[in-house]
């Protein structure tokens, strides 16, 4: 059984020392230490955009299709009863209620004082709670969590599902000043796209909020690196003018990258069973066209 909630707040404490080592990340003398620290195998976080008010020209649906997708295949399921980062830092913007969901066989050594097991109904109306309220999804593996929490020797069965703030979350504060290593521990979804459109009047939102800073103003307008870009879609929810959209390659690609990133919640193994058997859309159109053309 993991921590009880006394315990883990106890380690909550020591939050301050991430942010610390989050600066430090960038000085040389800790560049080396950092690798080892923000090494994929210990942490790994993609941010999908599940936000209703995220400007696209396709559905964000799609997104909180993949993320209920893990929450149907997971072998247990966990809602923690707050936002761990909200609660400690007092957030007043966001509903602090709004926690995290643990997903995993991990999940199912959770301490009751946390939370509580939850069905994929339960789950999946927090989803939609969450997308309401305008929170960035997050789908991760975090050493710090599963050690605070008192699961790390089934680290490897481990996978949490965060409704992200700016101004509260432990991932994303500070990490405009984090070193390279400390950022690429964030890896974007490859089918995940982010636009500026000619709406763009050059007001400096976006590059004021991107927290790992990868937007810049050229020329009076947004452009955005995509190298450094998280695909998180904050930028496109908070531009006054609705000048940046969020899209995606392609329906069938997002599932099966997520799927397959997330295979901890499922087994790998069940992961690649279910990422393979996701129609391609391609396929679909043309058996469409096909079935269409036979009739006619």
């Amino acid at each position: 059984m993991g921590y009880p909630k006394p315990v883990v707040k106890a380690f909550i404490s020591l939050w301050p020392v991430t942010r610390l080592a989050k600066r430090l990340s960038a000085r040389t003398p800790f560049r080396q230490l950092s690798r080892l620290l923000a090494n994929e195998k210990i942490m790994r976080v993609t941010f999908v955009p599940v936000a209703e008010d995220i400007q696209s020209p396709q559905s964000t649906a799609l997104p909180k299709q993949a993320i209920a997708m893990l929450i149907e295949e997971s072998s247990h399921r966990f809602l923690h009863d707050d936002c761990i980062c909200r609660n400690h830092e007092g957030c007043t913007r966001y509903p602090r209620e709004l926690g995290c969901i643990f997903l995993g066989e991990a999940a199912a050594h959770l301490h009751p004082s946390l939370g509580h097991r939850a069905s994929v109904e339960e789950c999946l109306a927090h989803l939609e709670k969450a997308s309401r309220a305008g929170l960035t999804g997050m789908v991760g593996q975090i050493w710090f969590d599963a050690t605070s929490l008192g699961v790390l020797r089934h680290f490897r069965d481990f996978l949490v599902v965060c409704f992200c703030c700016d101004c509260c979350c432990l991932v994303r504060t500070d990490m405009r000043q984090a070193g390279p290593a400390v950022k690429g521990s964030i890896s974007r979804l490859q089918s995940v796209r982010v636009r500026v459109t000619e709406a763009c009047a050059g007001c400096g939102t976006c590059e004021r909020t991107c927290f790992v800073g990868a937007v810049a103003l050229r020329d009076g307008r947004a452009h955005i690196d995509e190298g450094q870009c998280k695909g998180c879609g904050r930028c496109s929810q908070v531009c006054p003018n609705h000048a940046i959209q969020v899209t995606f390659d392609r329906e069938d690609e997002l599932l099966r990258e997520l799927l397959r990133r997330a295979g901890a919640a499922i087994g790998p193994h069940r992961a690649e069973e279910r990422a393979a058997g996701i129609p391609c859309v391609h396929e679909e159109d043309e058996r469409r066209t096909g079935a269409g053309g036979s009739g006619g």
